[in-house]
């Protein structure tokens, strides 16, 4: 799926960042947190802090990257604070999840870890725009060094082992812009590195297709889940995984502002966002996930379906109780 790191052909006026960035002032940034399975925790590496540009809901108490949810994303009041920056998003136009600030103090450091699910098979990208840096500030993925320079983009797939360290005595302060995968996005990708992509393998952002009332309200009601559907996966999961992943959930949909919602209490709730043909993705989600609604015999059947890249796996359940012997 083409190679794993590149510099993008944007670059940008890094005494201009910086001045937007010394201007918020240091005392903004709180300390990292992470999103999965819906819960929120707040990362235990001291040294390594956030300042959210944009984010879901647009709260700049929240750090973390977001992931399914009620919310959408959007711009944090800080956003009107670097105006620069923000002409810089704009005419990257790329689909945007979470902008943040990410500092990584002098002497703290990452521990190798992997950014899950990232990369182009499952519709998402992390960039990096790095801000201020010093020669000793480094990112090691599959045993390279890269010392990315500021003003500088760059796209990698983080969903490579990956860790960082700071030596030297200055902090290393990146932009961090996750985006969704989109046609304009790999417009910024060198010649040579659009030619090694196969698209067969990468996962296009679909803009929102807005359904009437009465077809959401047809698919409301009590609602078999299957555990597989809400596992977190760092590597694609086979037909078997996904099926065994636990016994099946129960939850309700129903409609709020206009969308689908799914909830399980305790375990998950979700806005689902139409992308076609009655078939739903979670809310600040790609389509790795989705929910494919069909009549079948007078009978309501959802797909729960995985997908990365040209590979996807799907579980049948029925929609009502007494319906899942399939």
């Amino acid at each position: 799926m083409g190679p794993d790191i590149v510099k993008l052909l944007p670059e940008f006026d890094a005494s201009r960042l910086q001045e937007e960035l010394f201007a918020l002032g240091g005392e903004r940034f709180k300390p990292q947190a992470t999103y999965s399975e819906g819960e929120i925790t707040q990362s235990l590496t001291d040294g390594w802090r956030v300042l959210s540009l944009r984010g879901p809901g647009g709260d700049p108490e929240r750090t973390d990257p977001g992931g399914p949810g009620l919310v959408d994303y959007a711009d944090t009041p800080l956003m009107q604070m670097a105006p620069y920056t923000a002409s810089i998003l704009k005419g990257l136009d790329v689909p945007l999840r979470a902008v943040r600030y990410m500092t990584l103090e002098p002497g703290a450091s990452v521990a190798e870890h992997t950014d899950y699910p990232y990369g182009l098979p499952v519709g998402w990208a992390r960039l990096h725009l790095p801000i201020v840096t010093n020669d000793h500030a480094v990112l090691v993925m599959d045993g390279v060094e890269n010392r990315w320079q500021p003003g500088e983009l760059w796209y990698a797939n983080f969903g490579r082992p990956h860790h960082l360290y700071n030596r030297g005595s200055q902090p290393r302060v990146h932009l961090v812009v996750d985006c969704y995968v989109s046609e304009t996005l790999l417009e910024l990708f060198p010649a040579r590195a659009r030619q090694a992509m196969d698209p067969t393998g990468i996962m296009f952002w679909r803009e929102e297709i807005t359904a009437s009332s009465d077809e959401l309200r047809a698919l409301t009601g009590p609602v078999t889940v299957p555990a597989g559907f809400i596992e977190a996966y760092a590597e694609p999961p086979s037909p078997e995984e996904f099926e065994s992943a636990g016994a099946d959930l129960q939850g309700t949909l129903r409609v709020a502002d206009g969308r689908l919602v799914l909830h399980m209490d305790g375990l998950y709730e979700s806005a689902l966002v139409c992308v076609g043909e009655r078939e739903f993705r979670p809310l600040c989600w790609t389509e790795e996930r989705t929910m494919k609604f069909e009549t079948v015999n007078g009978v309501l059947r959802i797909s729960f379906r995985y997908r990365h890249g040209s590979y996807h796996t799907e579980i049948v359940r029925s929609n009502g109780p007494g319906q899942n012997d399939l």
